[in-house]
């Protein structure tokens, strides 16, 4: 059985309002099931956080040195937080305080319980394939997608791409979605692509609003380097990485993705599912037993 978890860094959804009643109530079920909290120094300004509230505040080192990050907030939370304890070795959970929750362990109305089954080893931590983009000297490592997006609305782009050193075509697109198994579920299920379950070993290769009959996206080998040339004759393409702009793509440069060195870690109940996940959550249907 896993270890009990004591020490618990909590990070929150953007809006402070959203999540201010239930610190409090965490701070009183910490203290019941004797745990120690902590926050960064953003999120103790966010909510006006001290130790007379029950949280202590810790640099980053420290806060990379629990034992679990758990978060109040919705899948744009849980992803900054899961990138934010990428290489740590800390697993991250959540309670939904969003619209999906896909990547949410626990739902508002009984995080209690769930926190202290949680708490007390009744829990599963995987392993997530990460994707990594270079370009320019630049590298950037994502848990959800990298992206090359059109800068320009009026403009497509003209995207050369091989991959494992095979060219297999040329596109005219709104973009190019690279996605992990956690993504799939997130801009690459937007545009028709494949869900792949947490915890395989591929990549989605998926296109933004193809100019083709043709196109179907493609599950990839987690070893094969995808290489993308922007063929665009004056437009640029914006690299996202979880839907961050982190550097542009001229023209005639060329991008190389692949997996990531470093899986997120992130932790689920015992018996908690991607599949029961997908049922619930993205097909809204109640889960019944055979």
């Amino acid at each position: 059985m896993p270890e009990p978890l004591r020490r618990i860094a909590v990070l929150t959804h953007f809006v402070a309002k959203t999540t201010d009643r239930t610190l409090r109530d965490l701070a009183d079920e910490a203290r019941r099931l004797g745990l120690e909290l902590v926050v960064p120094a953003d999120e103790a300004d966010k909510h006006r956080l001290s130790g007379t509230d029950g949280y202590r505040v810790v640099d980053d080192d420290e806060l990379r040195a629990v034992d679990l990050c758990l978060v109040l907030g919705g899948d744009g939370t849980i992803l900054r937080a899961l990138g934010r304890m990428l290489g740590s070795g800390v697993p991250t959970t959540g309670v939904n305080f969003g619209n999906v929750g896909f990547l949410a362990g626990m739902h508002q109305v009984d995080w209690r319980t769930g926190l202290e089954r949680i708490t007390s080893g009744s829990y599963t931590v995987i392993e997530l394939l990460t994707v990594e983009a270079r370009w320019n000297g630049e590298r950037q490592t994502a848990v959800n997608d990298i992206v090359l997006a059109r800068v320009r609305s009026q403009r497509v782009l003209r995207l050369v791409y091989e991959v494992s050193g095979t060219r297999v075509g040329e596109m005219l697109c709104d973009g190019m979605i690279v996605a992990s198994p956690a993504g799939s579920t997130a801009y690459n299920l937007s545009c028709a692509g494949p869900l792949v379950v947490w915890d395989a070993d591929a990549l989605v290769l998926n296109f933004i609003a193809p100019h083709s009959l043709g196109f179907r996206p493609l599950v990839l080998r987690p070893d094969h380097v995808i290489r993308v040339r922007n063929a665009s004759p004056v437009d640029e393409a914006e690299v996202l990485a979880d839907g961050s702009g982190v550097g542009r793509l001229c023209c005639g440069e060329t991008v190389e993705i692949s997996a990531g060195a470093t899986r997120a870690r992130l932790l689920v109940e015992e018996g908690g599912s991607f599949y029961h996940n997908v049922e619930e959550k993205l097909f809204n249907r109640a889960r019944h037993a055979f």
